[in-house]
């Protein structure tokens, strides 16, 4: 069944308010995106345009144009306005008008994907030519004994090194980033180094190792084991850390309780908010505040139970802490990554104040303006100011977004987080932003030498962006090949979130 003119001309309008609600949202954040560098000009606007169209809901449009064989804008976001006014080219000529298109700034079908590409090469440099997705590798504290294995990963694809600062120290870092040089120039590949900052960490106190015959205790450790419906309290005492206490007919006479690290947690947190441990292995809910401690009733673990060991995360998804940005400890790391990084990776940004504090340490380090920052989204917070932090990071000359996915995951849902995923990814593109995608990209093939299925498809997924992020493990090398392999091979039948369209041949 033809589309009818009344239809036709609903279209018309609907694209209209669109551009309108545009030329208001340029307007309103005129005076922002005047402080971005003159690197991201145009894609600083092209954000606010692509931001003003996500505040419509263009779904009845989009079947509209699907209807007319146009396209339905779900790949335009690089140049959201120049698609937009080319549709209404399209429309008023069917409808027999003439549209009016003087004073419009804005990039034509194609420009974003340029743009995009040209940033991606000045972060992560140029590619091999073969894939248009880079290979991330966190590097173990072997890196820095074993040249072999840094030389084995250059040669299986990696195209930049990921130097964890929450773990060893300036000496194993200095001998890693060495070894990866040295590599790069052996094997005549552009490898960049990236260090992460560990930022600030929420999570449970150390539990001192007892008597083995002591309930609760293992031969690996000492830990608390939750069960639903048990209560826990989490102390400002960071140190303090004990058993459930019962009476000798099994009634409960005091709960188990461990230290909150940081302590200033104790005086944020909020009843009735949900909690999360180790990963979200463990779920309860905060049934009581007092000043030194607060408790929590567990809500969900697995059957039979959980262990809850000290050291172990803590996400409190719908509490703005107030902890995120630079730690001292950042500070000071800070200091070897501008003399030995390519890029700096940081982590726990929940806004554009916290993206202030690191761009003013990297002026009073006098960090060169080619040092790249990649930015950390593995918060609810983070993803809410997500435009802000976008244009307030666009004062630096190259700039990424880290998909951090695990503690995201957590901290806005699971049912939640394919949504958040694809946000992320459609509003960095339209701010033509490289991304990384991390967190257990092929993990069983890097840790136990055999990739689940699910991982295979997770990979078809990571080409929306412009890298991936392996984690350590004794199969590392397998883990790049693989990877590489497989992203050399999509690379003819994905663009981006575009799936491109080879000959088939049945063999």
């Amino acid at each position: 069944m033809g589309i009818t003119r009344e239809q036709l001309e609903k279209i018309a309008r609907q694209i209209d308010a669109v551009i309108d609600r545009i030329r208001q949202q340029v307007v309103d954040g005129r005076v922002l995106a005047k402080e971005v560098s003159s690197f991201y000009k145009d894609s600083a606007i092209n954000l606010m345009h692509y931001t003003a169209f996500r505040s419509f809901d263009a779904r009845k449009m989009q079947k509209g144009l699907k209807q007319l064989g146009l396209t339905r804008l779900a790949n335009a976001e690089g140049n959201i306005l120049g698609s937009l006014l080319n549709l209404k080219i399209i429309l008023n000529s069917l409808l027999g008008k003439s549209p009016d298109l003087a004073k419009n700034q804005f990039l034509n079908i194609g420009d974003g994907a340029l743009l995009l590409q040209k940033h991606t090469e000045n972060l992560f440099g140029v590619g091999n030519g073969r894939r248009r997705v880079r290979i991330m590798v966190t590097q173990p504290t072997e890196s820095a004994s074993d040249y072999n294995l840094v030389l084995q990963m250059v040669q299986s694809g990696m195209d930049c090194a990921r130097i964890n600062c929450a773990h060893d120290g300036p000496e194993v870092w200095k001998a890693i980033v060495d070894h990866v040089r040295r590599a790069a120039k052996e094997c005549s590949s552009n490898v960049k180094i990236a260090m992460d900052l560990a930022g600030p960490k929420i999570r449970t106190g150390p539990i001192a190792v007892r008597e083995e015959s002591n309930p609760g205790i293992s031969s690996k450790g000492a830990y608390i084991r939750l069960h639903v419906g048990d209560e826990l309290i989490l102390t400002a005492n960071e140190t303090d850390a004990a058993q459930p206490k019962f009476d000798g007919n099994g009634k409960l006479l005091l709960p188990a309780r461990i230290g909150c690290i940081p302590s200033l947690i104790v005086d944020r947190v909020e009843k009735g908010a949900p909690i999360l441990f180790d990963d979200g292995k463990i779920e309860g809910e905060i049934i009581e505040k007092l000043t030194d401690f607060f408790a929590v009733k567990i809500t969900r673990t697995k059957p039979g139970g959980a262990k809850l060991k000290g050291e172990k995360g803590i996400n409190l998804p719908t509490l703005d802490l107030g902890i995120s940005g630079l730690t001292e400890k950042d500070r000071e790391d800070l200091k070897f990554v501008v003399q030995h990084a390519d890029m700096v990776n940081y982590s726990y940004v929940n806004d554009e104040k916290d993206v202030n504090d690191l761009l003013m340490e990297l002026k009073n380090l006098g960090a060169d303006e080619n040092l790249g920052v990649i930015l950390k989204i593995e918060t609810h917070l983070a993803y809410k100011n997500l435009i802000n932090i976008l244009l307030t990071a666009m004062r630096r000359k190259h700039l990424g977004i880290m998909i951090a996915r695990g503690d995201l995951a957590l901290e806005v849902g699971w049912k939640n987080m394919v949504a958040v995923q694809e946000g992320i990814l459609s509003f960095c593109s339209a701010a033509h932003i490289p991304v990384v995608w991390a967190t257990q990209v092929l993990e069983g093939l890097a840790k136990k030498g055999i990739p689940s299925r699910s991982e295979i498809t997770d990979i078809a997924s990571s080409v929306q962006a412009e890298c991936v992020m392996l984690n350590k493990g004794p199969h590392i090398i397998e883990a790049i090949s693989f990877l590489n392999e497989v992203m050399e091979t999509m690379e003819g039948s994905h663009d981006k979130k575009e799936v491109m369209l080879p000959k088939m041949e049945w063999k």
